[in-house]
């Protein structure tokens, strides 16, 4: 057995039944905090978790009023993000139910703010 296969498993298991999401849809707090959760356990999730923030990060930047975020990433910042995302929304059980992008701004603002001259 190929031994990416248990962990690969595991995760659509996890999320079986739970991020089908039809195109007319919007992922929420949930879908986020089921991916990241289980980011340092099973390399499939990790993947999607850091798959998900990037994209997010991408938009973000590319959407930026006057190309300032209200979120600074620091060097070593986006490993520890699917964690710092998880505590926050647990620590917020509210923005479950909220749109994805939306949760990701205020985790991200929360959590990492820019200092000044960063």
């Amino acid at each position: 057995m190929h031994p990416v296969l248990p962990s690969l498993a595991a995760g659509l298991l996890l999320l079986a039944g739970h991020t089908t999401v039809q195109a007319s849809q919007v992922s929420d707090g949930s879908v986020v905090l089921r991916m990241c959760k289980g980011a340092d356990k099973v390399r499939s999730l990790s993947v999607m978790c850091h798959s998900y923030l990037n994209g997010y990060l991408d938009g973000a930047r590319h959407y930026a009023r006057d190309g300032k975020l209200s979120f600074c990433l620091g060097e070593g910042d986006k490993e520890k993000a699917p964690a710092a995302l998880v505590a926050w929304i647990i620590a917020h059980p509210e923005v479950q139910t909220q749109p994805a992008g939306s949760v990701l701004h205020k985790a991200l603002s929360e959590t990492f703010p820019c200092q000044r001259g960063r």
